[in-house]
């Protein structure tokens, strides 16, 4: 079983054909497929291999994607559709892999399968995954190896897979309920040397792997993106002691501590990850990418105080800078603010609702 994993570019036909490689050749900076990136990682941990086919970012032209896919020859396609504006382009790979294998199993997840009506009967999906990829799409290998056409379905052996949508033998759409979700004990952080021999098999250069990693070589890169705001004195300092090192993003935890009915509740539930895997990750970022300054990528970063002290320990021991976002202020005190402050945080970002306290 061949299982290429893809990341779909997000916008309209005409302005992704671009390429966001290498840095600066596109208003657009380039993201890394966290999503197929731990899907890979869970994989390869069941037992499965696959590859990474990194359309966002590549933004290969029609042809091309036609050139590839052939040489590749996929019984499993899985595209991450992160955004609700990756529609489009779901629908152009999807036509063009159907056209050039009608028995392949095409399989969507990532936001975009909150609308799952329309992904099923409006493009050549088979089936959507909704919530945590991991364990439902391994789950659906099993399947597939047993089933291994999409001409060979099993309805009631797609039901006893949690996270998915279908459109079942009535012609309507099946939700099987909420994925599974991987404990905290197994989440990891992504292998970025599958990302790289991605990039090389199929962008023809594994080192565009580097352009992921932003350079600290104007104050805008810091203001726009890392501080989000005007520079300050220990801001400044900080450019001109790295200049010309790289700024990145990191992952420390998964999910929230509240439960806004107005917010996406894609994640359930608020899982850390462990502190040994993230300083390996670190080392790792800092040792092959030149990374001095991280941004916590979390939706809700520093809730739980134990892991956070942690991690800010950690960041300090390896003389990495950090920001983080997506803070709730009834989860910081004035106490921790001095402790993240000693431990090389450099800006902290609210999510503030509403100016009013009663709201």
């Amino acid at each position: 079983m061949k299982v290429l994993l893809c990341s779909v570019p997000d916008g309209s036909l005409e302005r992704t054909f671009k390429p966001l490689l290498p840095r600066g050749n596109h208003y657009q900076s380039p993201v890394q497929p966290m999503g197929i990136l731990r899907l890979m990682t869970w994989m390869e941990k069941k037992g499965y291999s696959g590859d990474i086919y990194d359309i966002n970012n590549l933004r290969p032209s029609d042809e091309e994607l036609i050139k590839t896919f052939k040489r590749i020859n996929p019984t499993v396609v899985g595209l991450s559709a992160p955004l609700s504006h990756c529609y489009p382009n779901v629908k152009r790979i999807a036509k063009i892999l159907r056209e050039l294998f009608p028995d392949i199993w095409i399989v969507v997840g990532g936001h975009l399968t909150g609308s799952s009506k329309v992904v099923l009967h409006k493009t050549e999906t088979d089936i959507c995954v909704i919530g945590d990829g991991e364990i439902p799409f391994v789950k659906l290998l099993d399947y597939f190896k047993l089933h291994p056409t999409r001409r060979q379905l099993n309805y009631m052996g797609l039901c006893q897979i949690k996270g998915l949508a279908f459109i079942d033998e009535n012609n309507k759409i099946k939700v099987t309920g909420n994925a599974e979700q991987l404990p905290a004990s197994e989440m990891q952080n992504p292998d970025l040397d599958k990302h790289r021999l991605g990039l090389q098999k199929y962008g023809g250069n594994g080192e565009l792997i580097h352009e992921f990693f932003e350079p600290i070589n104007y104050l805008s890169n810091l203001t726009g993106g890392f501080l989000q705001g005007d520079l300050y004195p220990e801001g400044l300092k900080f450019y001109k002691k790295n200049k010309n090192k790289k700024l990145g993003n990191l992952q420390t935890v998964r999910g929230c501590v509240a439960r806004c009915t107005f917010c996406q509740r894609y994640t359930k539930g608020y899982r850390v990850y462990a502190p040994n895997d993230l300083e390996s990750h670190i080392i790792e970022l800092k040792e092959k990418y030149n990374v001095i300054g991280l941004n916590l990528d979390d939706e809700n970063s520093l809730s739980n105080r134990m892991q956070a002290y942690e991690n800010a320990r950690i960041l300090k021991k390896h003389d990495i800078y950090w920001s983080c976002g997506g803070v709730r202020v009834t989860s910081v005190t004035y106490e921790d603010l001095k402790f993240y402050n000693e431990h090389n945080m450099l800006a902290i970002r609210f999510g503030i609702e509403s100016g009013s306290q009663k709201i």
